[in-house]
């Protein structure tokens, strides 16, 4: 036992009161010894009783007060995380209790610097096709690390030093930060590995939160884009194709390869759900590219 590395879990929370209380205590039932592990809770200006809850567990509450995003919350944990292997979680996820322990010992046997755990999706009493979509589409873990060389950080595992060696999350982004942060590990030579018993189990999400979601990663690939050096008329052009309907065909395959039987009798449903999050993330590619241009215009006439 005194030989398992010792581990700092990070959670940012941001009004988070109806899911931290599962998650906190899904952390603290993990079968990995208490001693080796902490478990830090980074409130991000939190206007429910989110903190409150938090005050009634032996965890470590932090707040980040001054940059309102989940990735500067996540930031202010590592900066304060005392072990050397960081691993983050989001405050909707149950972490499965050998959630830690799998995740250590994939990031160890295959001496890889980062790990992505499995993300598995629960649903609602009444599945809605909503809730199908994105249970198809978002966190697909295995194919991200193996056809993109990219992880999210509602379960992954990292050697702390990587953030020294090229830098802390992008804190300027609503959503994607995960993906760029990830990409730029993998881009600089480091190993990322799957877990797939390394699982947490996230929500489906119903049709308001999926667009406000699809949204947010709108926003958060134009930030990417630019970064790349993408040029503004691609970026525009990617934003414009979110008005062509997805084929239906596309929808049937991904039912076949990630699906399952019952989502065949919502298929049109599912492909109208399809249609309005491609748009919504289009919108938000398109606000977020013209506020980057206003701001940098803004900029140059000072």
């Amino acid at each position: 036992m005194s030989g398992l590395p010792t581990v700092s879990v990070i959670v940012p929370a941001y009004n988070a009161e109806k899911t931290i209380k599962e998650c906190v205590e899904s952390l603290l039932n993990q079968d990995f010894p208490k001693d080796r592990y902490e478990i830090l809770v980074v409130d991000n200006n939190s206007n429910d009783r989110t903190k409150e809850i938090v005050k009634e567990y032996p965890v470590k509450l932090l707040e980040e007060k001054k940059i309102q995003s989940s990735y500067a919350a996540r930031n202010k944990g590592i900066q304060n995380a005392k072990n050397k292997i960081l691993v983050f979680i989001d405050s909707d996820c149950i972490a499965t209790p050998q959630w830690v322990k799998e995740g250590i010992n994939v990031l160890v046997s295959e001496s890889a610097d980062l790990v992505g755990g499995e993300v598995e999706f629960f649903y609602s009493k009444n599945k809605s096709a909503a809730e199908l979509y994105d249970s198809i589409t978002n966190m697909q873990i295995e194919s991200n690390i193996k056809e993109g060389n990219i992880a999210k950080t509602a379960n992954l595992f990292v050697k702390s030093f990587l953030f020294g060696k090229i830098g802390m999350f992008p804190d300027w982004v609503k959503s994607g930060g995960d993906v760029q942060w990830t990409s730029k590990a993998t881009k600089n030579g480091y190993s990322l590995v799957y877990a797939p018993k390394a699982v947490v189990k996230h929500p489906a999400r119903p049709l308001k939160a999926l667009l406000k979601k699809l949204y947010r990663v709108g926003g958060g690939n134009t930030h990417i884009w630019i970064g790349e050096g993408r040029s503004l008329l691609k970026i525009t052009y990617s934003a414009f194709r979110s008005i062509l309907p997805p084929r239906l065909s596309s929808i049937k395959k991904m039912i076949y390869h990630r699906g399952t039987s019952e989502m065949n009798k919502k298929v049109l449903s599912i492909w109208g759900v399809s249609y309005l999050c491609t748009l919504s993330m289009g919108l938000g590619t398109l606000i977020t590219l013209i506020k980057v241009l206003v701001r940098n215009y803004d900029r140059d006439t000072i």
